[in-house]
């Protein structure tokens, strides 16, 4: 495991970072989605909600991921079965060893906190460990099987990612970037190189930049 970063937390609730006292300007989230339209922004508000919306959904099916990848027992609703069957028999999620997961971040130069969901190295036979394959990963989930296939990639959000973790822990030398798209019955793994992430996320910084007032 990695060593987490001092000082850094987050509130759930506000879902805002704090580094060593003070609070962050922004999100990795915040820079992400700051040019969705009013219309997208109503349509993700409409959902998110309840019992069965995709904050609930979300937070249940990462719950079940972590402790997975902690090796620990986990208590869930027996509705999210579907969406944790399929996403437990991922290959991807068999022969591994655990890095973070959950992981805060932070990048002072841009006031700006974020967190990935994993960092795993892949175990291989013949490779000792140490040697294997380093994974960035992001969950992402969704309410129906058919939206697994219409769900795009994490790319600049995994690019933010791996641009702090590149900084704060120089010494992980990720070698693939993963989103991992969650729906009932099905799974999708899609798989990107990390210098395309991070090129995605500096454009993705740079239209947000360009929004930013001039003091």
């Amino acid at each position: 495991m990695i060593d987490r970063i001092s000082d850094l937390s987050l509130d759930h609730a506000s879902h805002r970072y704090t580094y060593k006292g003070q609070l962050l300007a922004r999100s990795v989230s915040e820079v992400i989605g700051h040019d969705l339209t009013p219309e997208q922004r109503a349509g993700m508000e409409r959902y998110k909600h309840g019992p069965d919306g995709w904050a609930a959904r979300g937070t249940a099916i990462h719950k079940v991921l972590e402790h997975h990848l902690k090796g620990e027992p986990c208590v869930m609703d027996d509705k999210w079965s579907p969406w944790v069957d399929a996403l437990l028999d991922e290959s991807i999620f068999g022969r591994f060893r655990l890095l973070a997961c959950e992981f805060l971040l932070v990048d002072e130069r841009r006031s700006m906190g974020g967190s990935f969901d994993f960092l795993i190295e892949l175990e291989e036979l013949g490779v000792p460990e140490g040697k294997g394959l380093i994974v960035l990963g992001d969950l992402k989930t969704v309410s129906h099987k058919t939206g697994v296939g219409r769900r795009k990639p994490a790319t600049a959000q995994l690019g933010a990612y791996l641009s702090m973790l590149k900084r704060l822990r120089p010494k992980v030398q990720v070698s693939q970037c993963v989103t991992v798209v969650s729906g009932p019955e099905r799974c999708k793994v899609i798989r990107e190189d990390p210098d395309d992430c991070h090129a995605a996320w500096e454009e993705a910084w740079s239209r947000y930049n360009l929004d930013l007032p001039d003091f």
